[in-house]
């Protein structure tokens, strides 16, 4: 399953999308379209915490970055639930 992340909203200079989050999903969590083809990946967070905006760097064979604004990107649900802080697996004295 997917979950919707948010719409992207333009594509700067660099290539990088902006888009208006739904919610905020983890840094590094990889991006889809609506056809369910990897986008990219998250890689910062910025705004207001009420309002915020993720930056997106797209994968290389994205050839039509400027094709996305407007669109709808999604998150896997398993790439949500593996996310955890690994807790549990440290090495005591």
């Amino acid at each position: 399953m997917f979950k919707k992340i948010g719409d992207v909203l333009h594509v700067s200079q660099d290539r990088r999308f902006v888009l208006k989050l739904a919610f905020v999903p983890p840094l590094g969590i990889t991006v889809y379209d609506y056809a369910m083809r990897r986008v990219g990946k998250l890689y910062d967070v910025i705004g207001p915490v009420k309002s915020p905006y993720g930056l997106i760097k797209p994968d290389p064979q994205v050839s039509n970055p400027g094709g996305f604004v407007g669109k709808s990107v999604y998150v896997r649900d398993i790439d949500l639930r593996r996310r955890g802080r690994g807790g549990g697996h440290g090495h005591g004295k």
